[in-house]
């Protein structure tokens, strides 16, 4: 009986010892994964060709879809559809340039009530057919739909592609003689209301490493002019000023909160993080993000996670055939009980700041 035992001991400390090798492989393999996926993407299929708008351009144009393809006469029909319907003839290039981007990022964001099937359209979302036709769009639909009605508008600009450190595509613009970044895949949010923080700016905003592309070959974006963040940040007046004005942009539910400061005597990172762990106490979810230099302003940044309750998301006969399906595994679901988490920040860049505002801000927020 006690030779029985020790087997057995020894039996489940070899399954141990097993299961926690297995554990560890997983988490290598795992954190493999990870680095290794940007390399993946650049170099096989995943990397989407970018869509030759040529053709439809100049159907528009010239007012004949003859010789286009059944997916181009869609896009054309679609297109000329939109524009009627968002652009006037009185309009700056910039206002026209707006109003698509602002169209672009409400029609592929949908809202609860229109929830389409997953998978519908997937192998058309780096295409203006699919952001038409399906409402999706990785970053190359959105950049080549962009493309086509800025081409279309004749306003001046060309496609990113960058695929070196994976793959994004966004858009440059040209107005009034400067280049500008114009982003709409980074100001996408699940609220279809954009955040403008990749609209219209300079290279020190967007050459943050994270998708490098060839300055040689790509005019250098150096315009603010048109820079909307630069444009819209708050002026606050000195520090004691900003607590008021942060908890006014946080209640209005923006998530990248911009600003620039008159007075920075006592503008410190210790006081920022004072004042951000107050909100904190509160529950919110709030951190500082870059300082950028754009043009002859210096703008500060606290971003904001913004949560929405998800009410009514569910259609209510599928709500109770789901929970059909449900009630035979003794599970209750709830269609009102999730969250979404809409921050607008994609650079995973800024700090947290804890509860006790203790030294979590970037050094370089304030010298």
């Amino acid at each position: 009986m006690e030779k029985k035992q020790k087997i057995m001991i020894g039996v489940v400390i070899a399954m141990q010892a097993v299961l926690a090798v297995g554990i560890v492989l997983i988490c290598l393999q795992n954190h493999s994964l990870a680095e290794s996926v940007k390399e993946y993407t650049a170099s096989t299929g995943a990397v989407h060709e970018i869509y030759d708008d040529t053709r439809v351009v100049e159907a528009y144009k010239s007012g004949s879809d003859e010789g286009l393809s059944e997916e181009d006469k869609y896009v054309l029909k679609m297109a000329k559809q939109v524009i009627k319907e968002n652009i006037k003839d009185d309009m700056s290039d910039y206002e026209k340039e707006k109003a698509v981007y602002d169209w672009l990022i409400d029609y592929t964001s949908y809202s609860n009530q229109n929830l389409a099937p997953i998978s519908s359209g997937d192998q058309y979302a780096h295409l203006p057919y699919g952001v038409f036709k399906y409402h999706q769009a990785i970053c190359v639909g959105n950049a080549t739909t962009m493309k086509l009605f800025l081409d279309i508008l004749g306003i001046e600009n060309q496609i990113i592609h960058s695929t070196e450190e994976g793959e994004h595509a966004w858009n440059l613009v040209k107005l009034d003689g400067d280049w500008y970044h114009c982003d709409a895949t980074f100001d996408d949010s699940n609220s279809g209301k954009p955040g403008y923080n990749y609209f219209n700016v300079p290279d020190s905003v967007k050459d943050d490493g994270s998708y490098p592309w060839d300055h040689d070959t790509i005019p250098a974006a150096d315009g603010t002019k048109y820079c909307y963040i630069a444009n819209h940040a708050g002026e606050i007046k000195d520090v004691y000023s900003l607590p008021a004005y942060l908890r006014k942009q946080i209640d209005e539910g923006v998530s990248q909160i911009y600003f620039t400061m008159k007075d920075t005597e006592d503008f410190t990172a210790a006081a920022l993080n004072y004042i951000l762990s107050g909100f904190i106490m509160e529950g919110r979810d709030v951190y500082t993000g870059n300082t950028l230099v754009i043009g002859d302003k210096t703008l500060y940044c606290v971003s904001a996670s913004q949560y929405t309750d998800m009410e009514d998301t569910l259609d209510p006969d599928v709500e109770k055939k789901l929970q059909k399906a449900m009630d035979k595994l003794g599970m209750t679901g709830s269609a009102t009980g999730g969250y979404q988490d809409d921050m607008t920040d994609k650079s995973g860049e800024g700090s947290y700041v804890s509860g006790d505002g203790e030294g979590m801000a970037y050094q370089e927020v304030m010298e």
